[in-house]
């Protein structure tokens, strides 16, 4: 019997803290019109602008995974949540991330890793995963098939992994 009264004294006690909790929490949303390592300006549907403060304590998610503030660009629909003035808290953003593009030669395959030589630009180490493609002349081939020497077209992931490596010529 006495648990059955402290359960509704902190389920009144929950009820009652949640608006004013909530009360302090300030939710924006809107188009991206810029982003700096210190703020994000929105601007919302409305029409205005809103420059929000953000901070070692930000968490990003990027069409639903985990991501970076630089990798939030111009453009895209985001939502901050923060309370009162302080910074952002958490940010949701959605849109187009683009591929980032390696080409070059390979130099050496490991089981997860795949190094090439990009001419002038130096070398790069790209992680492969088990998610990894490798096609040639449209074909799936496994990554066995990648060997030192072919010249390759490498598509990466968000995270910086190999998702598709194009095989252009094989020596």
């Amino acid at each position: 019997m006495r648990w059955r009264l402290v359960a509704g004294v902190a389920v009144a006690w929950l009820v009652a803290a949640s608006p004013a909790l909530a009360a302090d929490r300030v939710v924006d949303r809107g188009i991206v019109q810029s982003v700096t390592p210190s703020a994000i300006v929105l601007r919302a549907l409305d029409g205005a602008e809103v420059e929000v403060p953000v901070g070692p304590p930000t968490r990003v998610r990027i069409n639903g995974r985990p991501g970076r503030l630089a990798d939030i660009r111009p453009g895209f629909v985001a939502e901050t949540i923060r309370a009162g003035d302080g910074p952002a808290t958490r940010i949701r953003a959605l849109g187009r991330v683009p591929l980032a593009v390696e080409r070059g030669r390979v130099v050496d395959v490991g089981r997860s890793l795949i190094v090439l030589r990009l001419g002038r630009a130096g070398h790069a180490r790209i992680a492969l995963t088990n998610g990894t493609v490798v096609r040639r002349a449209g074909r799936l081939l496994g990554l066995r098939a990648l060997r030192p020497g072919m010249q390759v077209v490498v598509q990466r992931a968000a995270d910086g992994s190999a998702q598709v490596v194009r095989v252009a010529r094989a020596h």
